[in-house]
């Protein structure tokens, strides 16, 4: 058995802990990690890091791959440095193993140096922080939720600056959301906490099949606020919530400020784009760049493959794509933002 290249597969079983080198190159530190890990794993102790917070229990996979590797060692007459048996170390290279490190260009197909395209309208945006893997394979998108643009939903009296009375009152109905009577929702922007994250791959890709949407956050929006699809706890957006909805096609609850129907504030009736959705494709207003003109090809849950103005001009250049949905609403001037599924694999939104 080649003992010193099980002991790499075994350090490299997970990428994001190769210090492992150094904890398990000792039987006796080794022993002091694992007790260190399994001590506080139990207590499901948090700490902060930065604005993240770090569950604990991952503790317990890095203990686990530690007394791994200490039996292994055992087996192998001990570690650290080259065996009686004539075994290369840890840092060696056994050309009679093709196991190699992992690398970041074998983590993903097209890992990149820089972000670029629509994904530089992510990082001038001012609600939305922005921020490419070291890897180069995965972005990273982190919102508190509060959109940048004014809405009745913002409170009156409070700091933003960004109340505004509402545009269709015939629509909206009173924006007070203490006033009993009125259709508005409840709460107001100012009062919300929250953290959405979403991490998606650089490239997205088509899945093999289609998955629905669920209810709650499925994208993050430009302007900060979180994407929802067509549905609300009791149903249908039509169902008592369309009338609550401002001139962007939002309102609050539970406990955010959310989109429904076409966000006016960021797209109306052109080729804007609007923001991305949790399986990594971006989702533009109703209008395609290409043509500029609405889109004819568009599949069930409204996205083709075209250019556009994030993309070069050459066909090759194409990206796959998502667009407003192009069927009035409530017999309006009102459009989903988003009612299909998802083409690609989807995301968690933390």
């Amino acid at each position: 058995m080649h003992c010193a290249n099980t002991f790499d597969r075994i350090t490299r079983a997970d990428n994001g802990y190769r210090n492992l080198h150094d904890v398990t190159a000792n039987t006796t530190q080794s022993l002091q990690a694992l007790f260190t890990f399994v001590k506080y794993f139990p207590l499901g102790v948090t700490k902060q890091l930065g604005t993240k917070i770090v569950i604990y229990s991952r503790y317990l996979k890095i203990a686990l791959t530690s007394l791994s590797t200490i039996a292994l060692l055992a087996a192998c007459g001990g570690g650290g440095g080259s065996s009686s048996s004539g075994g290369v170390t840890s840092g060696d290279t056994d050309t009679g193993d093709t196991d190699t490190p992992v690398t970041s260009s074998e983590t993903c197909a097209e890992p990149k140096t820089e972000l670029s395209g629509a994904f530089l309208e992510f990082v001038a945006a001012p609600n939305v922080d922005t921020v490419l893997s070291a890897d180069g394979c995965t972005v990273a998108f982190e919102s508190d939720g509060k959109p940048d643009h004014t809405s009745p939903y913002w409170d009156p009296d409070g700091s933003s600056g960004l109340w505004v009375a509402p545009l269709f009152p015939a629509v909206f109905g009173d924006p007070d959301p203490e006033n009993a009577s009125g259709s508005s929702s409840p709460g107001y922007i100012d009062e919300y906490v929250n953290d959405y994250d979403l991490s998606v791959p650089v490239v997205a890709e088509k899945a093999s099949s289609t998955s629905s949407t669920s209810l709650g956050a499925i994208g993050i929006a430009l302007s900060g606020s979180p994407l929802f699809n067509d549905q609300e706890g009791t149903g249908d957006v039509s169902i008592g919530v369309a009338q609550g909805l401002d001139y962007s096609g939002a309102h609050t609850g539970p406990q955010t400020y959310h989109y429904h129907l076409e966000p006016r504030a960021i797209s109306y009736d052109d080729d804007a784009l609007i923001g991305i959705i949790a399986d990594g494709f971006f989702i533009y207003g109703r209008k395609c760049y290409s043509t500029a003109d609405y889109p004819t090809d568009l599949d069930e849950s409204n996205g083709h493959t075209s250019i556009t103005q994030h993309t070069g001009a050459d066909p090759e250049d194409a990206e796959y794509h998502y667009h407003v949905d192009q069927d009035q609403y409530l017999g309006g001037d009102y459009y989903l933002v988003f009612p299909g599924d998802y083409q690609g694999t989807p995301n968690a939104i933390n």
